[in-house]
Formats: C-alpha cells, sequence, structure tokens
C-alpha cells in the first residue's frame, strides 16, 4: 500500500511538472510570437490637407488664422472645415487668386490619393428690417481655380474628384511628402469679380489608400480614371 502511494506521489509529480512545463513553453512561445508581432513595423496611411492664403509678401497665412475666411454662422461660432474666399474684392485678405491648398502624406507605404471640393456661391444681402439673407446659388461648372493638372487628374464631371496620378509617399520619418492641388493662380490673368454681396464658401474631402489593393477593395475601381492599371 505504501509503494502504490509513493507511485501515485511520484505520477502526481510528475503530471505537475509537465503541466509546468507545457505553460512555461506555451507562454514562451506566445511570448516570442507577441514580441515579434509588436517590434515589425507595420505600414500606415496618413495625409493632411493644408489650406493657405499667400498675402502680398508671398506668405502663406493658414487659412484658419484668417478672420474673414471663417464662415460664422452665430456670433462667435464657426462652421469648422469650411472657407469663405472673397470673390468681390482682390485687396481682400482671403481674395480667390491668393487661395492655395497643399497636401503633406505621412504614409510610410505607397499611397494613391483623391479630393473632393465642394464649392458653394452664396449672395449675402440685408433686408429692409436690418436681418440678413443668404442665398445658395448655382455655379455653372467649377469656379476657375489654378489647379496643377500635370500631377492630378480631373475627375469631376465623372465623380467629383480629383486624383493624384502616382503613388506617394513620406520622404523621410521626419519629412513628409508635400503635393500641391492649387499652388498659384495663372500667371498673366485676374479673376474676373463678381458683384458685391456674393462670396464663395469651401470645403474638403480627402481620401487616401494603400497603393497595393487600396483602389480596388476602398473605392470598388478596378483601374484609374484615366484608363490604365493602378
Amino acid at each position: 500500500e505504501k509503494a502504490l502511494k509513493r507511485k501515485l506521489v511520484f505520477s502526481l509529480s510528475l503530471l505537475v511538472i509537465s503541466i509546468a512545463l507545457f505553460v512555461f513553453s506555451s507562454y514562451a512561445w506566445f511570448t516570442g510570437k507577441y514580441e515579434k508581432w509588436i517590434n515589425a513595423e507595420v505600414g500606415f496611411v496618413d495625409v493632411d490637407l493644408l489650406v493657405y492664403f499667400e498675402n502680398d509678401e508671398g506668405e502663406l497665412v493658414p487659412a484658419n488664422e484668417i478672420l474673414e475666411s471663417r464662415v460664422e454662422v452665430e456670433s462667435g461660432v464657426y462652421k469648422p472645415g469650411v472657407y469663405e474666399i472673397n470673390i468681390v474684392s482682390g485687396i481682400s485678405p482671403n481674395y480667390f487668386e491668393d487661395f492655395r491648398l497643399k497636401i503633406e502624406v505621412s504614409s510610410n507605404v505607397g499611397t494613391y490619393l483623391r479630393i473632393k471640393l465642394y464649392e458653394q456661391l452664396t449672395l449675402t444681402y440685408i433686408n429692409y428690417d436690418n436681418s440678413i439673407t443668404e442665398l445658395s446659388v448655382l455655379i455653372d461648372g467649377f469656379m476657375p481655380f489654378n489647379y496643377d493638372l500635370n500631377n492630378w487628374h480631373d475627375n469631376r464631371e465623372i465623380d467629383n474628384y480629383l486624383y493624384y496620378k502616382s503613388p506617394v509617399e513620406r520622404e523621410g520619418v521626419d519629412d513628409p511628402l508635400e503635393i500641391w492641388l492649387i499652388e498659384s493662380y495663372f500667371s498673366e490673368q485676374n479673376f474676373a469679380n463678381y458683384s458685391p454681396g456674393y462670396s464663395l464658401q469651401m470645403t474638403f474631402q480627402i481620401e487616401a489608400v494603400q497603393a497595393i489593393e487600396g483602389p480596388e477593395k476602398i473605392w470598388g475601381m478596378s483601374e484609374t480614371p484615366w484608363g490604365t492599371s493602378w
């Protein structure tokens, strides 16, 4: 009977040791796998849209720092991400010809991007009782910004987007790639000003996808809008 008890105790001891070794081995295996996973660099897509107006000294002033470019809905409350562009007076700090639009790409993998611009022409006037009325006015076509159509494809007649033609990514860990959509106005041309009371409100939607299978799976596009493979 004592021999049987010793065998039973010995067997239980072996079982406990085996379980402990299994748990330790499994923990080490999972830990090793986890460490490999968290140490691996995962690709990401990251882009920013920057809106400016160019001043008389040729300096770029962020649009949200120009009071005239902010669209006020009530006292002290402004429409987020919406910019007012003056289309009446060339001396305004938010004048149409001075509008600039830049994208910074911080992606560490090849990235395709597209942007949709919403243009809303408005007419504002003061009523006899001093109340203000703002009317939306239909635009025939698109406002004449000087888009960089060498690097961008204008597909607005089809889906309202402009597409950057090549996949892009950042230049270094701390160096985003700068891409201009509107860098200047047409040389030796002047914008045809509207009558007093008119203004232009603009907002934007930018989309970026990984170059490998992103346009097909996210945008549902088997080929580029200009008829080639991605």
